[in-house]
């Protein structure tokens, strides 16, 4: 019995059960109400999703960040309406935004009240393994060229002082001071970016074992670099990870629920937008984006 009472169906069938309880007796108390609610996307509501939208980064939506800007409004609309239906609203001083979200806490929450059988947990680790796994890392060093400092005559100092690695000079009084070091033992990519940037960190991986490459550029000048080694991408052990794996799940089942009930819900609205006024506001926002 205590089984049963944990698992997530049985939740959702209860919920299920008080929302359509709830939706029948609004019907019943306002039998004129239309079953299908109608939700309009007008020219005036797109211009104020547009003009939200410069207020707040500064510039003009292309077509497809008008596009999802609608779709948004259109999820926030039959949330909202759902929230309010359900009166989610009461003693509440945020309305629209606050009661759509309160939907999908509600239905994410609901599908996280169960804690998961060890057994999906681990299925779901055997089918994610990959995100878990340690990525391949990178030993190398380098000479360093200022950007700053040397200007236009970086990569002709860079390509001199290559030319002199491949005689077989020491590369320790080469370049310039670097205040991270010169060193960089078992790096992952992720951290190679943070520090040198993604262009540099792209090259790295091209890179040959044990040669000197051709001037890398980073957002600080140029680099002189040579692989030292590289490390396998190394898989991760259920045991070591399981917390985060679990966590992970529950996040994944909380959002295939908010998914799944938001489509369900959308069913029970019409759905307008003004493509005319969508299509010219997205030729508006593709001239000025040339300009």
């Amino acid at each position: 019995m205590k089984k049963l009472l944990k698992e997530p169906l049985l939740h959702f069938l209860a919920l299920g059960a008080v929302v359509f309880a709830l939706n029948a007796w609004r019907e019943k108390v306002r039998p004129t109400e239309p079953s299908v609610s109608r939700i309009e996307v007008t020219a005036a509501v797109i211009d104020r999703l547009r003009a939200g939208y410069e207020r707040q980064f500064g510039q003009t939506p292309d077509a497809e960040e008008l596009r999802g800007l609608v779709t948004a409004h259109i999820r926030e609309e039959v949330l909202c309406r759902e929230a309010l239906a359900l009166g989610l609203d009461r003693d509440d001083t945020i309305v629209r935004r606050r009661m759509a979200q309160k939907m999908e806490f509600l239905t994410g929450d609901l599908a996280g009240v169960a804690e998961p059988n060890e057994s999906v947990v681990r299925e779901f680790f055997e089918k994610n393994s990959v995100r878990y796994a340690r990525p391949a890392s990178v030993s190398f060093r380098h000479v360093y060229f200022s950007k700053e400092k040397r200007g236009a005559k970086g990569e002709a100092a860079a390509r001199e002082a290559l030319a002199t690695l491949a005689k077989g000079a020491s590369d320790e009084a080469m370049g310039d001071a670097f205040l991270h070091g010169f060193e960089f033992a078992e790096r992952e990519t992720q951290e190679i970016t943070a520090l040198f940037g993604g262009e540099f960190a792209a090259q790295l991986g091209a890179l040959r074992e044990g040669e000197w490459s051709e001037p890398v550029e980073s957002s600080y000048g140029l680099h002189l670099v040579r692989v030292e080694a590289r490390g396998a991408v190394q898989p991760a052990s259920f045991d070591a990870v399981r917390e985060t794996v679990a966590r992970d799940f529950n996040e994944e089942r909380r959002n295939t629920a908010n998914r799944e009930i938001f489509e369900k819900l959308r069913e029970r609205y019409q759905v307008a937008v003004d493509e005319a006024a969508l299509a010219k506001a997205a030729r508006t926002a593709k001239k000025l984006a040339q300009r």
